[in-house]
């Protein structure tokens, strides 16, 4: 039994045509060999016979013919219906974007809009003190940044989308970066009520050759996320610089908060463009969702990493591995006083 089951399943993995042949052959021999001596009532026969395997063998070909163009129509209705969904939320994703960005932009212009008609009517009326004027013209350079701020993000999306985007490296105290990048994000520290702990490890007085710009782009960004989502909490900005082991050396900085984290639906959709995740605090925060998009995008122009690992109500951390050109680390510079830089920006 066990030798039939055997021969019957390599019988059925043959093509149609080699069954078809292998089982015709024998008739085909046999009505030769004794075609001679028959009588009609044989040549009947032998035709009947030959005839059911042929037809046999052609209905089996069509079932085979039949099945593969099922399972082609099956991919196709599955491919498909995949483009539909990807369709469908490639135009969610950019009614999104254009609800976020209208009130995005609104919301600065509106802001330089009102607070100039507002001074300029009083102006006219009554006398402003100093203090008033220069309340008024802060909001209003405040908003002008802000939208500022956001024309620039998506011109640099878009010229990361089309390839435009050049390196230039640097000589820079790594102190000195860290400075500046927390001098930007304070404000919005403060504003969140959320305390900032930087730990550089490495001497300030380093100098490393990065893209500065660069840098201090993708790390405003992360903080910025870290902070947005992050209500009375705590940031922690590490940094450190380590050999791997193939003797190059990395720039490793880590950034993780104790806000809202996420769950692991939303990390596959984290650096995707214009991605804003329902959430009632996310509703109320700002931005377009390209932040993280344009962060992942210049560590991948420099051929580095970005990792995140995070969890529902216990905050993200995100990790930035950045390579450091070969022998372009030094213990301090001989042309350039950055402790003078170090020591005005503190």
């Amino acid at each position: 039994m066990k030798v039939f089951r055997t021969l019957l399943t390599q019988w059925l993995r043959l093509p149609v045509a080699k069954r078809l042949l292998i089982a015709g052959m024998p008739l085909i021999g046999l009505f030769l060999a004794y075609s001679v001596g028959w009588d009609y009532r044989g040549w009947v026969v032998a035709l009947t016979i030959l005839a059911i395997v042929l037809i046999i063998g052609l209905w089996q070909y069509f079932q085979h013919r039949i099945a593969i163009q099922q399972q082609y129509i099956c991919e196709l209705e599955q491919e498909l219906a995949d483009a539909r969904t990807v369709a469908a939320i490639a135009t969610r994703t950019e009614s999104a974007f254009l609800t976020n960005i209208s009130h995005e932009l609104r919301t600065p212009l509106n802001t330089i809009i009102g607070y100039s008609e507002l001074l300029h009517e009083e102006v006219l009326d009554e006398p402003l003190s100093v203090d008033e004027v220069r309340e008024r013209l802060e909001r209003i350079q405040a908003a002008a940044r802000q939208l500022l701020s956001l024309i620039n993000d998506i011109i640099e999306l878009a010229r990361l989308e089309a390839g435009d985007v050049l390196l230039n490296y640097e000589p820079w105290p790594i102190g000195l970066l860290i400075k500046e990048v927390c001098a930007t994000i304070e404000p919005l520290v403060e504003q969140q009520q959320n305390r900032l702990v930087v730990d550089v490890q490495p001497d300030p007085e380093m100098v490393v050759h990065i893209d500065r710009k660069k840098v201090r782009q993708v790390l405003f960004h992360l903080l910025d996320n870290a902070v947005k989502f992050t209500w009375q909490g705590e940031i922690n900005f590490i940094v450190t610089i380590r050999r791997s082991d193939d003797g190059t050396e990395l720039l490793i900085c880590s950034i993780s908060d104790t806000g809202v984290g996420m769950t692991a639906q939303q990390l596959d959709l984290l650096f995707a463009p214009f991605t804003r995740f329902d959430e009632p605090l996310t509703q109320r925060s700002r931005g377009v969702g390209i932040g993280l998009t344009i962060a992942h995008r210049l560590c991948l122009l420099m051929n580095g990493t970005i990792a995140v690992t995070s969890k529902p109500g216990n905050g993200t951390t995100f990790l930035i591995t950045l390579p450091l050109p070969s022998g372009q680390t030094d213990t301090q510079s001989d042309t350039y006083d950055y402790q003078t830089e170090l020591n005005a920006s503190s």
